[in-house]
Formats: C-alpha cells, structure tokens, sequence
C-alpha cells in the first residue's frame, strides 16, 4: 500500500510540474503583447483553473521584462503523502520572445 501511496503521489507532482509549465509558457506568450501585469494575470488563471486547491498553496509566480522578452519563473513545493520521503520542490522558467 504504502508504495502504490509513493506512486501516486509522483504522479500527482508530474501533473503539477506540468501545469506548472503551462501556466507559465501560456502566461509568458500573453506578456510579450501586454506586458508583465498581463502575464501574472494568465499565469495565475491557468493555475487556478488546473491546480487550484493545496496543490496551488505556496506557489510563486513572476514575470519581468528583459529586453524584447517576457521571462516567467514558478515556483512550488508539493507535500510528500508518505512518511521518510522529502517534499517535492519544483523551480520552472519560460522565456517568449516579443515580435517587433
């Protein structure tokens, strides 16, 4: 029991590690046409809309400009479900470039 717990659970974190990435691919594209504000906005909609609940407290989103790009940076720390096992930390990056 305890290791189809431990399976599970790194199912569960994949799936978070990828709407993690999503928010943050999804937000950077709306920010190289709106700005920073504009990728915040979408980065956090799409994590409310796929993660939302625990999974999403403690999440740490972030869009700057650096040049003609957007870069958006996540991160989180999921909970373990088993005892003995470290909780899952998780640090992302997207990058869109503007078009002129």
């Amino acid at each position: 029991m305890l290791l189809f717990l431990a399976f599970a659970n790194l199912v569960v974190v994949q799936y978070g590690r990828g709407a993690l990435r999503s928010a943050l691919e999804q937000g950077a594209r709306a920010g190289t046409v709106n700005g920073p504000l504009a990728c915040e906005d979408t980065a956090s909609q799409v994590i409310e809309d796929l993660l939302g609940g625990r999974m999403s407290d403690g999440l740490v989103l972030d869009c700057e400009r650096s040049g003609s790009a957007i870069v958006a940076t996540g991160s989180a720390t999921f909970e373990s479900w088993t005892p003995l096992t470290p909780d899952f930390s998780i640090s992302l990056t997207s990058r869109a470039t503007a078009e002129p």
